[in-house]
């Protein structure tokens, strides 16, 4: 380890902390890029000598959380796939208490989805208890992501595209996603997305889907305020 690599590892902060945030950064580094990288490609990247990234690829390797392709060059590894679905009960249930508020009080089937792959797939559901007429749903229901407002909402968060759908760029100027129809015949669905604390997409979205007109704007300032305070409360 040459003496600037000694002093990079410490300055500023403990070392503990800025090697966890230069592993994290590593990480997001190979998450964004879709192919194998060099450890000289990803120093330079990251700005960081070359021993300190290998050191830091040996230790998330040992966690399955990065891989060894060929001539070196290394990608995410099948752990971080693992620390995903981990992460899906979590958020089902933080935000099931919310999703039962939204039930009751708008009188309509409110849901969590996720998106995997192309796919826009149903965390959680809650349908209300005193609701004459309300649509089912079911955990583990899937449907393509532009398929519906809660794929619409997911694919918004995310950075702008070409080939976005009409829907996805007319959704990014209000911030929800509505559907008619697309799904079941005569629902509407109603879709936000959900955002970390550093407002990060999560690749998920919070919304209802009704059999009766509503109040698409009022529903979108509850749905939106309410993913406020799950971000807050996360």
């Amino acid at each position: 380890m040459s003496a600037g690599d000694r002093a990079g590892d410490g300055a500023g902060q403990g070392s503990g902390s800025q090697t966890l945030d230069r592993g994290l950064r590593l990480l997001e580094l190979l998450a964004a890029e879709d192919r194998d990288m060099t450890v000289a490609e990803l120093a330079t990247a990251l700005g960081m000598h070359r021993q300190a990234v290998y050191r830091l690829l040996t230790t998330l390797r040992s966690h399955r959380l990065a891989a060894e392709g060929s001539s070196g060059r290394y990608r995410l590894g099948l752990g971080v796939i693992q620390l995903a679905r981990q992460a899906n009960p979590q958020l089902q249930r933080a935000v099931i208490p919310y999703l039962r508020t939204l039930a009751e009080e708008l009188g309509v089937t409110t849901q969590c989805v996720m998106s995997e792959g192309a796919d826009a797939v149903v965390l959680a559901v809650v349908e209300p208890s005193d609701a004459i007429f309300h649509l089912s749903q079911r955990s583990g229901a899937r449907h393509p992501l532009d398929q519906g407002a809660s794929g619409l909402a997911i694919m918004l968060a995310r950075p702008p595209r070409a080939d976005d759908p009409a829907a996805v760029v007319e959704a990014r100027k209000c911030g929800y996603a509505v559907s008619r129809g697309n799904l079941t015949p005569g629902a509407v669905g109603i879709a936000v997305p959900l955002y970390d604390g550093e407002g990060r997409s999560l690749e998920a979205s919070l919304g209802i889907v009704s059999m009766v007109d509503l109040d698409v704007e009022h529903t979108a300032k509850r749905l939106l305020a309410t993913a406020k305070e799950i971000t807050t409360r996360e």
